[in-house]
């Protein structure tokens, strides 16, 4: 995750924003990236998820740099 976080900026728990739309609001539909931490509205997700998956979740910039494993590997 820091070498993720070190590209893009890190965000304080309180400052969360959608890194696809770039709001706050609905925080509740925020879902964080257990490889770089970046928050994501479910909404915003192309496609839309309607619940917060349980296992460990990977976004697609991750997924695109790190391949199709990459929260595996935060998950152990």
């Amino acid at each position: 995750m820091i070498v993720s976080t070190k590209k893009y900026g890190w965000q304080c728990i309180e400052c969360k924003s959608c890194a696809i739309c770039g709001t706050s609001d609905n925080d509740d539909k925020l879902l964080f990236c257990d490889d770089c931490d970046r928050g994501m509205h479910l909404y915003c997700l192309n496609p839309p998820l309607e619940k917060t998956p349980e296992n460990a979740w990977s976004c697609h910039l991750c997924q695109k740099e790190f391949g199709p494993k990459a929260s595996m590997s935060s998950s152990k």
